[in-house]
């Protein structure tokens, strides 16, 4: 048995994200949103996130349909995260319905990169299954928070055992290999019930697991966690349901390893010779 895990989120977690939203049915972009607070605005909505390269995307006709896009993606669509369950087929008929094209997606795109030109990406669609729309396109834009490496460094000095638990896409994280993190160890396209589910397997064969999160598609993974770290560094006014969850809470991810050790020497769940 393992001694510790330590799973992170990405966005707004060890990346300080832009985000953006074309607003397809008010035609206009909203700045600086949150994600998930689009989704959980009424039941039935879904973010779907194309598994293609955004290159692919932008060679693409401009007045493409969206469905066409998706027929295109040879490894096909994944629902990331959701306010109530939606099923596949219905995401799909939602997005045969609606209007949104290639040019929709390109605009979310474009608003991102015009913030941050040469950092990570990614882009994806909420669809409305209750109403069978599609009411945003949604992208993001991504940097480091400073001292992240140096953080995953501490807790790989401590013995800690590292997991990436995230909704974005495996081509959305497969930068973060360049931090040491194990392929192996990286979960993408998680809704909010696969990161939980990630935290209780890892606590069958590890001693403590520590989940950190910002946002509320981390909730059910901070509650199971034996520790709960909710970093508040991208958004300082968090959702009262994840204040109620998280054990502590962080304004640095620069906090997090001596957050760990402390909780560790506190509890005497792991052997300290190894932390």
């Amino acid at each position: 048995m393992g001694e510790l895990a330590v799973v992170l989120d990405v966005a707004g977690t060890l990346l300080r994200m832009y985000r953006v939203a074309n607003d397809l049915i008010r035609r206009r972009i909203l700045e600086r949103i949150v994600t998930a607070q689009l989704i959980i605005e009424r039941p039935g909505r879904a973010l779907v996130v194309p598994q293609m390269d955004p290159g692919d995307v932008r060679r693409c006709p401009e007045d493409m349909h969206l469905l066409r896009l998706i027929e295109l993606c040879s490894e096909g669509i994944e629902i990331s995260c959701y306010s109530t369950p939606v099923s596949q087929p219905d995401v799909l008929e939602a997005i045969r319905r609606s209007d949104a094209t290639v040019r929709d997606l390109l605009v979310a795109h474009d608003a991102v990169r015009q913030r941050c030109p040469e950092t990570y990406h990614t882009t994806g669609i909420i669809v409305d299954s209750v109403d069978m729309t599609v009411p945003y396109i949604v992208s993001t834009g991504g940097v480091p928070f400073p001292g992240v490496k140096s953080v995953l460094d501490e807790l790989r000095a401590m013995g800690a055992d590292i997991y990436i638990a995230s909704g974005d896409s495996p081509r959305s994280l497969i930068h973060l290999v360049d931090y040491g993190i194990d392929p192996e160890k990286l979960y993408s396209v998680a809704d909010p019930i696969r990161k939980k589910e990630i935290v209780k397997r890892l606590k069958e064969n590890h001693r403590a697991v520590v989940m950190v999160g910002d946002g509320l598609n981390d909730i059910y993974a901070l509650k199971e966690a034996d520790l709960g770290v909710l970093t508040v560094q991208q958004n300082p006014d968090p959702h009262p349901r994840l204040l109620e969850v998280a054990d502590i809470m962080i304004g640095d991810i620069r906090q997090l390893p001596v957050a760990v050790k402390a909780y560790i020497l506190r509890t005497d769940v792991c052997d300290l010779r190894s932390v």
